[in-house]
């Protein structure tokens, strides 16, 4: 990132993970395997449950550039996800911007802002096709979130995908990655495509 300099990182070299930086869900899910961090997903008898980190209380950011090099799952009816949030979300102005892998290349980079005047979502111009020939889940992509003062703007691979102006908040936010589900996803879901993990290389993060 030009004019930035790297202001917190995880390479997820080492045996476990690093308590230091992250809080983890599902801790039976979640593991670092040849230096990649990897949140696994499964059915269980209470329901859908799936790996998941936070940074929560141990480090947020006002504005920057938030970036992960990730293999996203290769099957609909699951879904991983990496982005930024508020630290606390029933507490307005609250935010979120995220890029979704909903299996079959299909990436959604997304985005919610509130205020007290009321809400408004980011999406991109279309939904599909942004990757194209199984590239979300054969390699590693990079998907980066740049925050300033004036746009949230999302990018894969360094290009550009679509952006939001003036959005709120100003407070800082946290950084998180999941494995889960949304209830649209339950009739596409297939327990023989399991295991199919969501695999992050490096999470950055520039000021």
């Amino acid at each position: 990132m030009v004019g930035r300099k790297v202001h917190w990182e995880d390479q997820f070299n080492a045996a476990a993970i690093d308590a230091s930086k992250w809080n983890v869900g599902s801790p039976e899910l979640v593991k670092i395997e040849k230096g990649r961090l990897v949140l696994g997903f499964q059915q269980t008898p209470g329901g859908f449950v799936g790996g998941n980190i936070n940074s929560q209380g141990k480090f947020s950011q006002q504005f920057g550039y938030f970036e992960a090099s990730i293999r996203f799952n290769a099957f609909q009816g699951h879904r991983g996800a990496f982005g930024i949030r508020s630290e606390k979300m029933d507490e307005t102005p609250v935010g979120v911007a995220k890029f979704e892998g909903a299996g079959q290349d299909r990436m959604f980079p997304w985005g919610r802002f509130a205020n007290e005047q009321g809400s408004r979502d980011a999406t991109p111009p279309k939904w599909d096709g942004i990757l194209t020939g199984g590239k979300g889940h054969k390699r590693f992509n990079e998907y980066g979130v740049l925050w300033t003062e004036k746009a949230i703007t999302w990018y894969m691979e360094g290009k550009k995908i679509m952006q939001i102006d003036r959005p709120d908040p100003y407070k800082p936010m946290v950084v998180y990655a999941t494995h889960h589900f949304l209830e649209d996803d339950r009739k596409h879901f297939k327990e023989k495509n399991l295991p199919d993990n969501v695999e992050i290389d490096w999470i950055k993060v520039w000021k």
